[in-house]
């Protein structure tokens, strides 16, 4: 078996372009939820300063769908063009694009779609209810089982919280252990006294 050849490091390189709005297409499959009205009052406020990025294995924008709905929104309630939104001759709006480092596979291309969201998150203690709250989770769920691998590829999930995902919660009863631990972290200590008791 000959050894897969490493692509020349001048091949993986980002390219920022100005494509028109109209042909930065988004993920049909994203399942990431999105508050338009506050993405337009920051893009408003801030200009359009975080471009979009386009994976050609995904065949779509592997993030950036909801800034790049939000200026569709825009464009079509007549606002101006924020800063960092070109025009083109025809008066339509032209967008900054991120190019180039595609995904190796399809997988690699969905879980990196979510791992993107939620990297930023993570960090400050969020556990999976946190994150989850980000994504339609069905959507999330079917985007996730649609592409084999793609639920093992990512980062910013622990395996276990994947298969919670997957799978869903387990309302098995536990065994009188760890009933017993469970109710161990419970108890709680005055502060004051130092007095062990189980809040009610």
């Amino acid at each position: 078996m000959t050894p897969k050849k490493k692509k020349d490091r001048q091949e993986d390189r980002l390219e920022l372009r100005y494509i028109p709005l109209a042909e930065a297409r988004r993920w049909d499959d994203n399942p990431k939820l999105h508050d338009l009205d506050a993405l337009v009052r920051s893009i408003e406020t801030h200009g359009f300063g975080d471009p979009p990025k386009y994976d050609a294995t995904l065949g779509a924008l592997v993030y950036g769908n909801g800034r790049t709905e939000a200026l569709e929104r825009m464009r079509r309630e007549g606002r101006e063009p924020p800063r960092g939104i070109g025009l083109l001759d025809d008066g339509s709006w032209a967008v900054p694009v991120i190019f180039g480092v595609d995904a190796e596979s399809r997988a690699a291309a969905t879980a990196f779609a979510v791992d993107h969201n939620n990297l930023t998150l993570l960090g400050g203690g969020l556990g999976l209810t946190d994150l989850l709250a980000l994504w339609d989770e069905e959507g999330l769920q079917a985007a996730l089982e649609g592409v084999p691998g793609a639920a093992e590829m990512l980062t910013s999930l622990a395996p276990a919280e994947v298969d919670a995902l997957l799978q869903g919660p387990d309302f098995s009863p536990v065994s009188a252990e760890e009933q017993s631990r469970l109710d161990e972290k419970k108890r709680v200590t005055c502060p004051e006294c130092g007095a062990e008791f189980r809040p009610r």
